[in-house]
């Protein structure tokens, strides 16, 4: 198991009662975790491990939770809310209120995607669109996080995705995974797309913006970027898109750069979601 990022503020305490929140990051290819002090403002722990060998199925992921688990127990201090837990998947599906039904939620997923048995359904209610975020985990995992961090507040990126669009206005929010990556396009403060697209490389990602762009008549809006995408790939983009914004922790950018910064944006600013 190998740790990537290891930042720990000096003001950062295990010991004196302060108001902390935890946060973590979870996906097929490694686990997050940061801590936000509400007195001071700022985040005074980010850490990333990447697991010991490929997650080749669910059991094997949980195992790895487990093990990363038991290994930073002791370096978290007591935090008193409920975790917030952001998943990295693409098993979520965003409903109109007006034709929601707890009843169908598995219906809305089996229809975009196939449905696992082991998989555990949430959702959310989204005000920024007036709809809710539906979307399904794997059981053994949260399982394994729950009894390890105690109560915790699922979401996956799609939610914060949304959330976070809305503040823009008018613009193009893109959050990049692994290897795919969500777009939402607000104009005039209302949703008119959100969609995921599976990406290998930047000529995908070129084509896609470009397509989604001219498709929706959004050439001079700003186009918002955070998640796992290089400095140098950032560079190329906005050659084609001039209007590119990198999104990043500025505090945490100071100290761990733009790119590190960037790419836990959406765990750093998970604390903002209710």
């Amino acid at each position: 198991m190998q740790s990537g990022i290891n930042y720990v503020d000096k003001s950062y305490s295990l010991t004196e009662n302060k108001n902390y929140r935890l946060s973590i990051q979870v996906s097929l290819n490694g686990f997050s975790f940061c801590i936000y002090d509400t007195d001071k403002h700022k985040h005074v722990v980010l850490k990333n491990f990447s697991y010991s060998e490929n997650i080749a199925d669910l059991n094997l992921w949980a195992k790895e939770i487990n093990r990363i688990a038991e290994s930073i127990t002791d370096d978290i201090a007591v935090v008193t809310t409920p975790v917030k837990c952001l998943f990295i998947s693409r098993k979520n599906v965003l409903i109109p209120k007006k034709i929601f039904s707890i009843n169908n939620i598995k219906s809305y997923l089996s229809f975009f995607f196939q449905f696992d048995e082991l998989d555990e359904i949430y959702y959310r209610y989204v005000p920024e669109i007036e709809g809710y975020c539906c979307f399904a985990l794997p059981s053994p995992v949260v399982s394994k996080i729950i009894s390890r961090f105690g109560k915790s507040d699922f979401y996956t990126q799609t939610y914060q995705v949304i959330h976070r669009a809305k503040v823009y206005g008018t613009g193009m929010n893109v959050v990049f995974c692994d290897n795919f990556m969500d777009i939402s396009i607000f104009k005039s403060n209302k949703l008119v797309l959100n969609n995921s697209f599976e990406i290998f490389d930047i000529r995908d990602i070129i084509y896609f913006i470009s397509a989604i762009r001219d498709k929706f008549d959004v050439g001079n809006i700003p186009v918002y970027m955070s998640g796992n995408i290089s400095n140098s790939e950032i560079k190329k983009l906005k050659k084609f898109f001039p209007s590119i914004i990198q999104e990043q922790n500025r505090k945490i950018s100071l100290l761990l750069g733009s790119e590190i910064s960037a790419k836990y944006y959406n765990l750093l600013s998970l604390q903002e979601c209710e």
